[in-house]
């Protein structure tokens, strides 16, 4: 890590934020929240631990930081460097009479393995007392113990027969690695009053090592929902190994059976964290749904929409009788889950209507080296070199007033900001639907609603509809002005960031008001 982001460890900050693949290193809607949030609260102290995946993916960072950060700290969670006197010692010889933890460790896996929904508290503080403090379970002794060994030798039995015991016994390691950081983190992370994490998942789950440690309290922010996106990941990766034994069980899909693991370990990291959660912030009624599917308490949620500078991007906006340009922009990371695929196939469509028209990909493209590759050579094959352009990140505020459209072919989002950004500029949208865009584009409520169309929904991964949709707006002016003039009322009514920042330093000061009565009790 660059020492010069280590400010203060000592301090305790007001606000200790928990950010997983996001803010300062990465680039997204989510990092732009953060953002958000740490500057609108000038008057609050703030501290970083931010977790990324293997080092070297993260130089330097990619925001500017504010003056009001007094420590950041990164840590990666695929790699791991266990120093214990244990180390070198024999296969089988290392526990000291570890026996009951495991036991209670087997009764916890069993229960999050068996049951569903809401969790209690003391889940998690079990978990937590088996990872943290005296008698704690350490990596080693996940690696190399007898007992570790046992458990996993009756797991692997409980499997569909037909089941590699090699690729059992290394996802099972890969696993529960990270867990073992995150318990090393949490026995060294900075003091604060106030536990923030911005996801479920790895983030969520230290937040639950800290609360529980500390007693400060913790609160949960979701956008996205972290585990319906690893279940997206998890879908596609070819990491997970997918050949079976034909001589045992034939051809099946027992192997998905690994897939099922995983996804059933972020699901456990999810309603845990969830049970440590003091209060779960949301960002509309769709995702409130689906937090309560995966076990978030009802009482615990409440929903605080996104907001965005309505004054920074109405400053940028084009005169009302302004030509409509035929630029089409996709503002976002070259990743899958953005479908840029889609986009490029569309494209293809629009230009056979619209001549003239561009589609702009705007976004870092190093994140998934080699599906931008395959995007940039669907663009060759298809002839669309001449109009679409991989611009690679750029400032909305030089984007937007060259641009017609604001368009997203996500096959899962939350609430995008950029959606919001651009219609703060005057920009209709054309989106998937997923996440909040049906409300950003159609409106919550009756109220809203009459406001009218700021754009268009149309289906995941149908290129012929997006683009039916696009070359509408596109081609008739008095629709694309309507959709312009919904959208800058629905923002300005709806989504402003002075609402949200105001809402969320409410919800700071009663946390620190708690903690501050709990530390004096203490």
């Amino acid at each position: 890590m660059n020492e010069s982001l280590v400010y203060n460890r000592h301090s305790q900050a007001d606000v200790c934020l928990l950010l997983e693949g996001t803010f300062p290193y990465v680039r997204g809607g989510v990092s732009t929240w953060v953002k958000q949030i740490i500057e609108g609260m000038p008057h609050l102290s703030f501290s970083i631990i931010f977790l990324g995946a293997i080092d070297g993916d993260y130089d330097e960072p990619a925001y500017d930081i504010p003056e009001n950060v007094i420590h950041i700290e990164l840590h990666y969670l695929l790699e791991t460097d266990v120093q214990t006197e244990n180390k070198k010692k024999p296969f089988w010889k290392i526990e000291q009479d570890k026996t009951e933890q495991f036991s209670k460790n087997d009764e916890l896996h069993s229960m999050l393995s068996t049951s569903e929904g809401v969790l209690g508290d003391d889940v998690a503080r079990s978990f937590a007392g088996l990872l943290i403090g005296p008698g704690a379970i350490n990596e080693t002794e996940l690696k190399h113990s007898k007992l570790a060994w046992n458990t996993i030798k009756r797991k692997y039995e409980e499997a569909p027969e037909g089941l590699d015991f090699n690729h059992f016994f290394w996802t099972i390691r890969a696993m529960h690695s990270p867990l073992f950081t995150l318990a090393r983190i949490a026995e060294n992370a900075p003091q604060a009053s106030v536990y923030h994490s911005v996801s479920t998942g790895y983030a969520g789950f230290l937040g639950s090592l800290l609360s529980t440690q500390t007693n400060a309290p913790l609160i949960i922010s979701e956008h996205g929902i972290y585990t319906k996106e690893r279940e997206l990941d998890l879908a596609q990766v070819d990491w997970i190994p997918e050949e079976i034994n034909p001589f045992k069980v034939g051809l099946n899909d027992n192997m998905n059976y690994l897939r099922r693991v995983w996804i059933r370990f972020f699901q456990s990291l999810g309603r845990m964290s969830y049970a440590s959660a003091n209060e779960i912030y949301t960002l509309y009624n769709g995702n409130r749904i689906r937090q309560i599917a995966d076990g978030a308490p009802e009482e615990k949620l409440t929903i605080v929409p996104n907001g965005v500078n309505v004054e920074r991007f109405k400053a940028i906006r084009r005169a009302p009788d302004a030509p409509i340009p035929p630029v089409l922009a996709l503002i976002g990371r070259v990743v899958p889950i953005k479908d840029i695929k889609n986009f490029i196939r569309a494209m293809r469509i629009v230009r056979a209507k619209v001549p003239n028209a561009e589609g702009w990909l705007v976004g870092p493209q190093d994140e998934d080296p080699d599906y931008t590759r395959e995007c940039k050579l669907l663009v060759e094959s298809l002839d669309l070199g001449n109009c679409i352009k991989f611009l690679g990140f750029q400032s909305p505020d030089d984007i937007f007033p060259k641009i017609g459209l604001s368009v997203l072919t996500s096959v899962s989002e939350g609430q995008p900001l950029v959606m919001l950004e651009g219609y703060a500029a005057g920009i209709p949208a054309v989106a998937t639907d997923v996440g909040s865009c049906s409300e950003l584009v159609y409106g919550v409520n009756e109220e809203d609603k009459a406001i009218g169309a700021s754009g268009a929904v149309v289906p995941i991964a149908n290129p012929a509809e997006f683009a039916d949709a696009a070359i509408t707006l596109l081609r008739d002016e008095d629709i694309w002005r309507n959709a312009r003039d919904a959208a800058i009322t629905r923002v300005e009514t709806y989504y402003d960031e002075k609402d949200m920042i105001r809402r969320y330093a409410d919800i700071y000061q009663t946390q620190l008001d708690f903690s501050t009565s709990v530390s004096k009790a203490s």
